[in-house]
């Protein structure tokens, strides 16, 4: 394991949320159904809101918090994080479902395991809170996904 800081962390995961979201783009791009490529679109603008937000983050947090080291390595790119997920052409809503929950999984892995060994209150909040939000954004995206289905 590395040594990391809480501002590794995060950024780790925005970067991770930019890629994502130009991979939906680029797979929205290439789509000619209708109803798949409405939900790429969201899943993109989704995924841009997130590292949005992450951005944010950082800069509402105080550099004490975001110094914060600990022993963690959240190393992970984008390729190694798709590696289990079947990335292909014309896929189906459900399969582009699956895959987005997939990402969210990830996430919420991620932060449960940074919650778990912050020895920081400081920095543990903070993992908690990014926590609760990919948790709730999973189930934000869940609902719209079955929405887009029963049009």
């Amino acid at each position: 394991m590395h040594y990391k800081t809480v501002k590794d962390v995060v950024d780790h995961s925005r970067r991770l949320h930019q890629q994502i979201s130009q991979m939906y783009s680029e797979m929205s791009q290439q789509q000619t159904q209708e109803r798949v490529k409405m939900l790429l679109d969201y899943l993109q603008r989704h995924e841009k809101h997130l590292e949005e937000v992450l951005c944010q983050f950082e800069k509402d947090k105080s550099q004490k918090v975001l110094d914060s080291w600990f022993q963690y390595a959240p190393d992970q790119d984008l390729s190694e994080v798709l590696a289990e997920i079947n990335v292909k052409e014309n896929m189906t809503t459900d399969e582009i479902i699956a895959m987005a929950l997939k990402l969210d999984d990830y996430f919420i892995e991620l932060y449960e395991s940074m919650v778990e060994s912050s020895h920081s209150s400081d920095a543990r909040s903070v993992f908690q809170n990014l926590l609760d939000m990919e948790k709730q954004e999973k189930i934000r995206t869940a609902r719209t996904a079955l929405t887009l289905q029963d049009m």
